[in-house]
């Protein structure tokens, strides 16, 4: 199936093929989010971002097209992953002070995707007076967004950073962690 849609483009006199890079944050806007990984035969045929989101559109020899449809599987499933992350982190805020034991498993869900600090300043801010008012569940909170937080940085795209940067970003978000929690 690969070989006859290379031919294809071959045929078609294409040699090169264009596939859309975002960086998957919390920030990327859900449209690039949904353009993740997918593959074109011109880069006029993505869309051009007016949000602010930082793409890239990267070109790709025709005969490298299955490793690429590989790469773009893989991208696809980050990208629905940080949709669900985001979703469960929403729940999880609307349900904090009514349902905190239920907020808690939607909080560890979204936490085992990825932690960002910018997001848990926000729900320790909506939530400052509750979670004064409940300084047990504010603890538990503190051990889980810890516990993922040095997690995180065990992941494969922190390897490349260099040692002692990774490390201080780490302790730095942990020292803020604690500051929102504590």
């Amino acid at each position: 199936m690969n070989r006859l849609r290379i031919l294809w483009h071959l045929i078609l006199g294409r040699r090169t093929l264009w596939q859309y890079y975002t960086n998957v944050t919390w920030r990327t806007c859900e449209q690039c989010l949904s353009w993740h990984g997918r593959i074109a035969t011109s880069p006029h045929r993505f869309p051009q971002p007016g949000d602010g989101c930082e793409r890239k559109l990267l070109p790709f020899p025709v005969w490298e097209l299955p490793t690429y449809r590989e790469k773009a599987r893989l991208m696809r499933a980050r990208a629905m992953e940080e949709l669900e992350r985001r979703r469960l982190f929403q729940r999880a805020k609307q349900a904090l002070e009514n349902a905190p034991e239920e907020a808690l498993e939607l909080l560890e869900r979204a936490a085992a995707v990825d932690v960002y600090i910018p997001e848990l300043e926000e729900l320790a801010g909506e939530h400052a007076a509750f979670l004064a008012q409940a300084p047990e569940l504010s603890a538990r909170l503190r051990g889980l967004f810890l516990r993922h937080w040095s997690g995180k940085f065990a992941k494969p795209r922190y390897e490349r950073l260099p040692e002692r940067m990774r490390l201080a970003r780490e302790k730095w978000g942990e020292a803020r962690i604690k500051e929102l929690f504590p």
